[in-house]
């Protein structure tokens, strides 16, 4: 009777674990790509840098403040994802 009961609750639970696990390594592979693109996006930035101040280019100059707030947006969505797990954590 116990295994009738508490069977069910392992499967379930297992099952969970295996979503969890495919949704890591999904989100690892999104990390990966994204880190690459990072990296182009500062290589590229940091010749238009050294570009704008050898020669005023009205277009790089505004490309690059576009780009520099875009970066700070960023790290603020990934500010709050932080403070949303850790407020997610301590309720727990």
């Amino acid at each position: 009777m116990a295994e009738a009961i508490i069977g069910p609750l392992v499967w379930r639970l297992q099952e969970m674990a295996v979503g969890q696990a495919r949704a890591l390594v999904s989100v690892n592979d999104d990390i990966v790509r994204l880190r690459d693109r990072l990296m182009w996006l500062q290589a590229f930035l940091r010749e238009a840098d050294a570009k704008r101040r050898a020669v005023s280019d009205e277009v790089n100059k505004v490309w690059l403040l576009q780009t520099r707030d875009a970066v700070f947006d960023a790290e603020d969505a990934l500010d709050h994802f932080y403070l949303r797990v850790d407020m997610s954590r301590r309720r727990r």
